[in-house]
Parts: structure tokens; sequence; C-alpha cells
């Protein structure tokens, strides 16, 4: 059993801020919690108990919210997240990951701020090659989350129905993610502890960020909502370059 310690606490707040900002403006939430999680735990745990953590803060999220969610697409992400996970459970421990940092700041960037997804709109509307790349990509890199955020933008949606239908993709990939790990053998019971203070209180900062979302106006919301996703897509263009140094 993982044993806490005082630092270890950190965690826990930083679970319930980065749900909390995600469900207010939509972005950043799994991104700044992964930056913070392997100053504690080991790294080969990173990824498997980040993808839990998150699996229940964005089921809780799409919980508290469902109606605002576009579950019509579910279907078709659903059976692309389920053919990622099944491909990628092959890769698990063999994939180069050095550059697909750098590769998704480029992809997200181009996404939201070009329009290539009109231009392309077959590839990148179908959700169900989103849900395949999404969640092959999850299983080496954590956070694939922006790839879906940008398409879901220039659906002419509100941004409710954005950061809600986001959610409710991410439970899923990030489900399919834990049971991969747990096939292949990773001991989720050894973090139980952490694991089980840390999901109350991203459920928390998800339930509290919700009421903050709906006093924030649509156009701001929009604004806050793009100028994070391209945030954190020069994020990882920028730690490709100084963190793998």
């Amino acid at each position: 059993m993982f044993e806490l310690s005082d630092g270890l606490y950190l965690l826990v707040g930083v679970s319930f801020i980065t749900s909390f900002m995600t469900a207010a403006i939509g972005v950043g939430g799994g991104i700044g919690l992964l930056a913070v999680m392997p100053q504690f735990i080991p790294i080969s745990a990173v990824v498997p108990v980040h993808g839990l953590i998150q699996m229940v803060s964005n089921g809780s999220r799409f919980v508290f919210d469902y109606k605002s969610a576009k579950v019509e697409i579910l279907p078709r992400y659903v059976i692309g997240c389920l053919v990622g996970a099944f491909i990628g459970y092959f890769f698990i421990g063999k994939f180069p990951e050095q550059y697909l940092s750098l590769i998704l700041g480029f992809f997200i960037l181009a996404i939201t701020w070009t329009k290539i997804v009109s231009r392309l709109g077959f590839v990148f509307k179908n959700f169900a090659i989103v849900g395949f790349f999404q969640t092959f990509l999850s299983l080496f890199v954590a956070v694939t989350g922006l790839i879906s955020q940008p398409i879901l933008m220039k659906m002419n949606i509100n941004k409710n129905e954005v950061i809600v239908t986001h959610a409710m993709q991410m439970s899923v990939l990030h489900g399919l993610k834990v049971a991969a790990f747990v096939i292949a053998g990773f001991a989720f019971m050894d973090y139980a502890n952490l694991i089980l203070i840390m999901i109350t209180a991203s459920t928390l900062g998800s339930y509290l960020g919700g009421f903050l979302r709906d006093r924030i106006s649509q156009r701001v919301g929009a604004m806050l909502l793009k100028a994070g996703v391209t945030f954190f897509g020069l994020k990882m263009i920028f730690d490709h370059f100084f963190n793998g140094m």
C-alpha cells in the first residue's frame, strides 16, 4: 500500500483545483494535475493513476450537467476508443514517446486556429477516428483530451455543451485506458488510499466549478476556453524542447 506523507496531500489540493478549473472554463485540469504528480509518485504509476483520477473527475462533470452533452456523438466515439484501447494495449511500454508532445502541440494549435477542421471535415469530424487516436495516444502521453476539444469548439455549440460533451468523451477514454492498464497488470490497489482521497477532491471540484461556469458569459467562456487550449498546446511544444533536453 502506498504511504501518504504530508507532501502528498498537496496532490489532493491540486486534484480539487484542477477539477474545479476544468469544470468552470473547460480546460487545464488534466495537464495541471499531470505536471504535479511525477514529483510525488513513481513515474511508472503516473499515467495509470492519472487516468483513473481523470475518469472519475470527468465522469462527475458529465453527471452533474448531463443534459448539456451531445450524446449523439457517443456511439461512434466509443467504437473508436475501443479499437484504440485494444491496439494500444499491445504497444504499452514499447512506443517511442519523444516526439509525441511536439506533434500533439502543433496539431492542437492547427485545429484551434486554422480551418483544417472544415477543410478535412470527414477526418476530424468523424468521432470514431478522433476516439481511436485519443485513446491510443493516451496510453503513452496521458493528456490527449485537447485533441477533441478544438473540434467540439468548431461545431457551433455553446461553451456548456463543449465542456460537458468533452467530459463525457474523456470519461469513456480514461475508463478504457484504466481497463487496459488493469489487463496489463498495473496494481491500482497499491495506490488505493491516495486514489480515494484524490477522486473525492476532484468530484467536489467538478461540482463547485459547475456553479462558476454558469456565471461566466458565453462570450467570455468561449474566449477563456480557446485561450486555455492555445496555452496548453504551446506548453506541449515548449516541454518537448526544454524538458526533453
